[in-house]
């Protein structure tokens, strides 16, 4: 299970299915956003296995960041 946090570019429709290009460290991806009904353009979502599972809300976010910060010290 590989998961990652991407933020949504843009929101459109494939096929009859709802989705998202998805910025994931760098890189634009087409992601299916049918899971989540709440996401419009420049929401961050975490992403399992190449589909959006769920919104990262702002508390969420802090701490995504801080765990980051913390992983990039050298002791």
């Amino acid at each position: 299970m590989n998961l990652l946090y991407g933020e949504i570019v843009e929101i459109f429709s494939q096929d009859g299915m709802r989705m998202g290009k998805v910025r994931i460290a760098g890189a634009v991806k087409n992601i299916p956003l049918e899971l989540l009904t709440d996401v419009q353009s420049g929401d961050r979502v975490l992403v399992c296995d190449g589909v959006a599972v769920s919104k990262v809300t702002t508390s969420a976010d802090s701490k995504i960041d801080s765990v980051s910060r913390d992983s990039r010290q050298v002791d």
